[in-house]
């Protein structure tokens, strides 16, 4: 990987980069949708599709749209960097794991991070969304953007900009994706936000195609991660009534938190076998309990995106489950309701 891109990418790396404890693995989102358009988008990270091996045929016929993560990203001079081998690599093994179907390829890009020594996330936050604005205002990034996802064939471009706390840094992303989206042409224009720090403009909106939704990485007082209950309120409380629900698409996590919210991320498949039958899984190395999304309850989730008009469901993320063909896989779950509903 190229140094600009390890620079840029290094803060959320550390946050989610898969770590080992006991065999887990540590893991670092108007016009109602019908059935037949109902999405189901999965990020895929790049690093961890590199054997063909670790991508599975089956999970295809259940997913309409990928987001190809952790390959490229943007500096604050509006130039794309990424690691040509990694991505080439990802795309030849997720092509040919996707065969003929129709399956929508987006490319992730990530933005530089922030240059300041402060210790506040606020504020890390604010000297972030200040690379970011270099970048938007460059004048190239827009051209750069369209330039790759013409080399590589790609479907569309998508941003987790993580985050535009203050008002000024969302009219910049507004302005920038409204300009953005004039010269993207037939390819697709897509965003992460979460639930509680949503400023998207009228404009922005209307540029946007799809708009991933991550309603997770919160606990319950009984540290149950993003339960099905707590999920609906926190969309249902969110500023999402001037946005069509067909644009947005509400997001499963394949992987848990810890009950006291520490710094841990534990994917779904190396704990399934170790969980009990309510879904809790006891750590012994760390002493940490962890509760999962279970196939009930990610059943319930896609069901409720389905019933309630929202465009579809969003996967964080492709490598933390079992093979579709599984029997406690957490896409069979979302399966069974798009295939029963159709």
């Amino acid at each position: 990987m190229s140094e600009a891109l390890k620079k840029i990418v290094s803060v959320f790396s550390a946050i989610t980069t898969l770590i080992c404890f006991s065999g887990c693995n540590l893991i670092e989102e108007s016009t109602t949708a019908g059935t037949n358009d109902f999405k189901v988008t999965t990020y895929v990270r790049g690093e961890y599709i590199q054997s063909p091996d670790s991508l599975h045929s089956e999970d295809f016929e259940i997913i309409t749209h990928v987001i190809l993560f952790g390959c490229a990203a943007f500096d604050n001079s509006g130039n794309i960097v990424y690691d040509k081998i990694l991505l080439e690599t990802a795309l030849h093994n997720l092509r040919n794991a996707i065969g003929e179907r129709d399956v929508h390829i987006s490319l992730n890009l990530l933005g530089p991070d922030a240059n300041t020594d402060s210790s506040v996330w606020e504020e890390q936050m604010e000297a972030k969304s200040e690379e970011h604005n270099k970048a938007f205002e460059s004048g190239i990034l827009e051209d750069n953007i369209v330039r790759i996802l013409n080399e590589y064939k790609l479907n569309g471009v998508h941003f987790d900009y993580e985050y535009p706390l203050s008002n000024k840094a969302w009219r910049k992303f507004n302005k920038f994706l409204v300009s953005l989206n004039k010269k993207l042409g037939n390819l697709t224009l897509g965003v992460a936000v979460s639930d509680w720090n949503i400023k998207l403009n009228k404009s922005a909106i209307k540029a946007i195609d799809t708009i991933e939704l991550m309603v997770y990485d919160f606990n319950d007082e009984a540290g149950m991660h993003a339960t099905y209950t707590d999920t609906v309120s926190h969309i249902e409380n969110s500023n999402l009534r001037k946005i069509p629900k067909r644009k947005i698409n509400i997001g499963l996590p394949f992987y848990a938190r810890p009950s006291d919210m520490s710094a841990y991320w534990y994917g779904y498949n190396s704990c399934y076998e170790k969980t009990d039958e309510n879904g809790w899984y006891h750590c012994p190395e760390t002493n940490k309990d962890f509760w999962f999304n279970t196939q009930e309850v990610i059943r319930k989730k896609a069901e409720y995106a389905l019933n309630n008009g929202y465009g579809g469901v969003m996967i964080w993320h492709y490598s933390c489950d079992l093979p579709s063909t599984h029997d406690k896989s957490l896409l069979k779950a979302v399966g069974t309701v798009v295939i029963n509903q159709s």
